[in-house]
């Protein structure tokens, strides 16, 4: 709010105008740390990206924005005395509240709880990241679950299995390629286990187990969100007998691959098929993408040339994909989650 200032003339006492005065609020304690926090994640920006990637940066310093805007807001009693009181309890629970209910958003509302939960979880990935970083005791909030919407419509994987089953019966099973056997092991692992492209390029021989009584696969998840402290942690997805069956299929060519390399055999679980010129060797992760773009792309011609109305695009990318299966897995799920959650005793 501004001033005005007058003082009397030394002519005569009418009062003049003199500048306008502005007072200025000084800052909070508990921004001045929190900006000192950041410009250490600013300065690792600059030299490692790997470790602190734009959209990070620009995450925390949202964060670190809307801290400053719920201050006056009145998040404690204390909160502005310094960044420790900033992320005590009371305080991060206020600020969360504010924030859910879109109270310190620049712009409209988001109704959809969807994302309204992942801006809570970049929040207090956030808040442990500055305190973290200061050095200063953090009891974090539990995390909203991670719930997807369908990219697409989840019956697009149904066509993609389709398509590669067609693909398969028209040839004689002797004389099938190996590039086919592989695709319908390596799509049934999509469907059972939801791998992303580096963690299906980085599975082994010794993750998989097929036996008369167990058939899993054991997948390293990679954290992401980046870096939490978090180390990968294996998984145990179970197979369909399907997906069992055909990985079997896919053993036996693989085998035969392998037979033909000269030095050591790779332990990965994919390789490379001819007419490749490197068959035999572990695929790579771009290999699978154009792979899979290849097999959505043929799906997609099918669709057109029979006419089918639709809204969506057969999904070209292995993510969109992987999120669409995985979205529609969570909304099966979610009503015996539900009725768990009611059984519980209280």
């Amino acid at each position: 709010m501004s001033t005005l200032v007058q003082h009397l003339s030394a002519s005569d006492d009418r009062s003049t105008p003199t500048a306008a005065l502005t007072a200025v609020p000084s800052t909070a304690t508990a921004v001045l740390e929190l900006e000192r926090v950041l410009d250490v994640f600013r300065t690792v920006n600059r030299k490692a990206k790997d470790v602190m990637s734009d959209s990070r940066l620009q995450q925390l310093e949202w964060v670190a924005s809307e801290l400053a805007i719920a201050l006056p807001l009145g998040l404690s009693e204390t909160a502005s005395d310094s960044l420790k009181d900033l992320l005590a309890p009371d305080a991060v629970h206020a600020y969360l509240l504010l924030g859910r209910g879109g109270f310190l958003r620049t712009m409209g509302t988001v109704s959809n709880p969807a994302s309204v939960d992942a801006s809570e979880r970049i929040r207090i990935y956030c808040l442990e990241a500055f305190a973290r970083q200061a050095r200063i005791p953090f009891e974090a909030p539990d995390m909203p679950p991670m719930t997807l919407r369908p990219t697409v419509s989840p019956r697009f994987g149904d066509l993609i299995t389709e398509h590669l089953e067609d693909d398969a019966a028209s040839w004689p099973e002797t004389d099938r390629p190996d590039t086919i056997v592989r695709s319908l092991a390596m799509w049934g692992v999509m469907r059972d286990a939801l791998p992303r492209l580096g963690e299906l390029e980085s599975m082994l021989l010794d993750d998989l187990t097929l036996t008369e009584e167990t058939s899993t696969l054991a997948l390293i998840r990679q954290p992401q969100g980046g870096l939490r402290g978090r180390m990968p942690e294996p998984e145990i997805a179970a197979l369909s007998p399907d997906t069992a069956r055909r990985l079997v299929d896919w053993l036996e060519r693989r085998n035969r691959l392998v037979a033909r390399l000269q030095g050591g055999a790779p332990r990965h679980l994919w390789l490379s098929t001819p007419p490749h010129p490197d068959a035999g060797v572990p695929i790579t992760r771009r290999g699978i993408s154009k792979w899979y773009k290849k097999a959505a792309d043929a799906v997609q011609i099918k669709q057109d040339a029979a006419g089918v109305p639709e809204e969506d695009l057969v999904p070209t990318r292995w993510e969109t994909m992987r999120r669409t299966l995985l979205a529609q897995r969570q909304a099966a799920e979610a009503p015996r989650r539900a009725t768990a959650r009611r059984g519980q005793p209280r």
